[in-house]
């Protein structure tokens, strides 16, 4: 799951963490230790909540098959 840090002032996001193994609360822990805060004062600042992708973002996980597009012809010279 995908988790967000936002600056409360703003709504800027600041990064985007992505961890199987994460849930909201391993996430805000970990963005309070990655900024070297205390907890209230993260709190004041800052807001952790789960990832949404900005309206008109492409899908990040695309698959490109790029061999569906290679030509099965190779380019030999025929003696």
């Amino acid at each position: 799951m995908k988790f967000q840090l936002v600056m409360k002032k703003t709504g800027e996001i600041i990064t985007v963490t992505d961890s199987r193994i994460f849930g909201l609360n391993e996430a805000k822990a970990y963005y309070v230790r990655m900024k070297q805060l205390k907890e209230k004062e993260f709190d004041k600042l800052y807001e952790v909540e789960e990832y949404k992708r900005p309206k008109g973002m492409p899908p990040v996980h695309r698959v490109v098959k790029w061999w569906k597009d290679e030509s099965l012809n190779m380019d030999l010279e025929k003696d």
